[in-house]
């Protein structure tokens, strides 16, 4: 009975995951982005492999997001970028990748804290760096299309065995770029020894982060809305912001990631991969 069942079932698990893996790839490339930022900003761990490898997930992550557009038909994906909105966004989000590309051969060439002066290019990865790090803590909500896969697929090995390992995975990417991010913020203040400013700092974006996370998921806006719609963004978010529904949601997620990085933080700050040049 089982064996005759196992045909539906990798079928309903295909549809579910081929459905999810494009929003996933995306997401854990935006996730990724506020990271490969912080390297250059703040802080690029001593350990080659780990900041490498951070690079190819990005890509790869971005390749396929790319790709499960439109069902992977990257003609069609062209044809929008050049009708719609997506141009704007994407063109957005090519010149992020070309700041990254220059503030990581300006990071390569002066290593030491003493040459890395704060240019017009460190403060526009700053901007860029604080608009799109909600992206990283965002993908905590994506539980819920954790939920919606599981009550798609009946196996529970197959929810087991694949749905929950991929959304651990793809949600523990999205935090910890998150803490690793804010833990180069504490030692680029530590390096310049202002660490007075750092608990205001990191309760600051966790805040920004928690309204991020509510524009995001329910006003469905997102980072680069600032560019490609923001008339309408800043006409609508005020009065959106300022309901006794918001605030209580935001309340509940600034708490909900100043818990998780409280409890996360000194795992990466004693990891391996940091280590005091």
């Amino acid at each position: 009975m089982i064996l005759s069942q196992i045909p539906g079932g990798v079928a309903t698990l295909t549809q579910v995951m081929s459905g999810d893996i494009g929003r996933i790839a995306w997401n854990t490339f935006l996730a990724l982005v506020p990271l490969i930022l912080s390297f250059s900003l703040f802080n690029k761990p001593r350990s080659r492999f780990f900041c490498w490898s951070i690079y190819i997930l990005s890509s790869l992550s971005f390749i396929v997001g790319i790709k499960k557009y439109n069902n992977g038909n990257f003609l069609e994906i062209l044809k929008e970028i050049a009708v719609s909105l997506w141009g704007v966004r994407l063109i957005f989000i090519a010149i992020s990748i070309g700041l990254i590309i220059i503030l990581m051969i300006f990071d390569l060439k002066s290593r030491t804290p003493k040459d890395r002066e704060r240019s017009i290019f460190w403060w526009i990865g700053l901007f860029l760096f604080i608009a799109i790090l909600p992206n990283a803590p965002y993908i905590l909500t994506d539980i819920i299309h954790f939920y919606e896969a599981v009550r798609a697929i009946s196996s529970v090995w197959e929810i087991t065995l694949v749905v929950l390992p991929t959304y651990i995975i793809f949600i523990g990417i999205g935090w910890f770029s998150y803490v690793f991010s804010l833990v180069n913020i504490r030692r680029y203040l530590s390096r310049y020894q202002i660490d007075g400013y750092t608990n205001l700092a990191e309760m600051s974006l966790h805040l920004l982060c928690a309204i991020g996370i509510y524009i995001g998921r329910f006003i469905r806006f997102n980072s680069w809305s600032l560019v490609s719609e923001p008339k309408q963004f800043l006409s609508i978010l005020p009065g959106e912001l300022m309901g006794k529904f918001p605030l209580i949601v935001i309340l509940l997620t600034f708490l909900i990631i100043t818990f998780l990085y409280t409890i996360s933080k000194p795992l990466i700050e004693n990891s391996s991969i940091y280590v005091d040049r």
